[in-house]
């Protein structure tokens, strides 16, 4: 009984298939590791520059949102002032940011490098505690320097005041 229990063939692998096997495997699951590693590393850069984007956006709307509000803009130490009816708006440029505080209720911050900003009055470069009507900023993004321009339109009626 013996004999014929060895005679008989089990189907199975062999050792070498199953290395094989292994080895194959091993292969495909360092393969995916790598390529899933790329994705999230270049996914994750891809993000940091859209919320890059997405800040210097922001902020280009709310300076255009301000500047054709009604009511003065004042050249402030670290940036300008809106005097609006519903209160003061503040902007503060900074080397590496822009703060911007709505009414003393909220305050924003963009952090983008600040370069250079100049305010003017009727095209004279306006001093601290002076009317302004244009704003030039220059802005980093993405190691390429970007001017933006900004220009209030005033009423008569604003100036007198």
């Amino acid at each position: 009984m013996n004999k014929q229990f060895l005679s008989k063939r089990i189907p199975a692998f062999t050792l070498l298939e199953v290395t094989v096997s292994l080895l194959i495997t091993a292969v495909v699951i360092a393969i995916t590791y790598t390529v899933a590693h790329i994705v999230t590393v270049n996914y994750q850069h891809y993000k940091k520059k859209q919320d890059r984007i997405v800040t210097f956006n922001t902020l280009d709307q709310l300076l255009k949102k301000d500047f054709s509000r009604p009511g003065k803009m004042i050249r402030t130490d670290t940036g300008l002032q809106i005097e609006t009816t519903d209160g003061l708006i503040s902007y503060a440029f900074e080397d590496k940011y822009v703060s911007r505080n709505q009414y003393a209720l909220q305050t924003d911050t963009f952090h983008l490098p600040v370069r250079r900003v100049d305010c003017a009055f009727e095209n004279e470069d306006s001093v601290s505690g002076q009317n302004m009507d244009r704003l030039e900023l220059q802005i980093t993004l993405e190691a390429e320097d970007i001017t933006l321009i900004y220009q209030k339109t005033y009423s008569a009626h604003e100036l007198i005041n």
